[in-house]
């Protein structure tokens, strides 16, 4: 039987945007049971111990701003924090895609939620071949927020007859902190392109074209 797990992070929320422009992202990333990602799950939680880093999320958000436990962590630190992740993405024989919606043009609830759906429907249909290799589909996603759990669950059920979904922890699953990982290089991408980026994005990524040419281009290539 041929499996495939999905795991889910998004970057926004359902509130009226404060600022504009703004942006809601769903990433999705697709891993193949048939790939094993073991032995990677085990070099990566090995050299954060070698590092001295005693944590079990690599939170990209608050790796890049310094907060919560990382507030106390040096630019270096948290760099290498994200060249461990992106390293470990790199090793990991997946696929992702990313729903992006501009608020703009979804100001409020209902209209984000109309649009959502139809970007995820849209991302299913265009990809069928892909799905119909497997027989059966695990979604993982955190529950974050209850308005995408909502849409996740209508639209998945309605295109799969397959498909199962699972409450997940991201401090338990490395590929829902990929998925996080992905979701924030993606919205990087778009700040980046509109030259939004904020004063602590621009000091982590200090190094001329470091973002662009290291990390957002690493994701762009395995784009389902």
């Amino acid at each position: 039987m041929k499996e495939l797990s999905v795991f889910i992070d998004e970057s926004g929320d359902f509130g009226k945007p404060t600022n504009l422009p703004a942006h809601y992202l769903v990433t999705f990333v697709f891993h193949d049971q048939d790939n094993r990602i073991n032995e990677n799950v085990l070099k990566l939680d090995e050299s954060l111990s070698k590092s001295g880093f005693h944590i079990d999320y690599i939170h990209m958000g608050p790796i890049i701003r310094r907060e919560d436990i990382f507030k106390y962590s040096s630019m270096n630190e948290r760099r290498q924090l994200a060249y461990k992740m992106l390293n470990f993405y790199i090793h990991c024989k997946i696929k992702h895609h990313t729903v992006i919606i501009d608020r703009k043009e979804a100001f409020g609830k209902l209209e984000l939620s109309g649009k959502l759906a139809k970007g995820i429907k849209s991302m299913v249909d265009k990809n069928q071949e892909f799905f119909s290799k497997y027989d059966k589909i695990i979604v993982y996603y955190d529950n974050g927020q209850l308005e995408l759990s909502s849409i996740l669950n209508a639209i998945m059920s309605t295109c799969f007859s397959n498909v199962e979904f699972r409450a997940a922890e991201p401090q338990k699953y490395k590929l829902l902190q990929v998925a996080d990982f992905i979701c924030t290089m993606e919205l990087l991408n778009i700040k980046r392109d509109n030259n939004l980026l904020s004063k602590s994005e621009k000091q982590f990524f200090y190094k001329p074209k470091e973002l662009q040419k290291t990390f957002i281009k690493s994701v762009a290539k395995d784009r389902l």
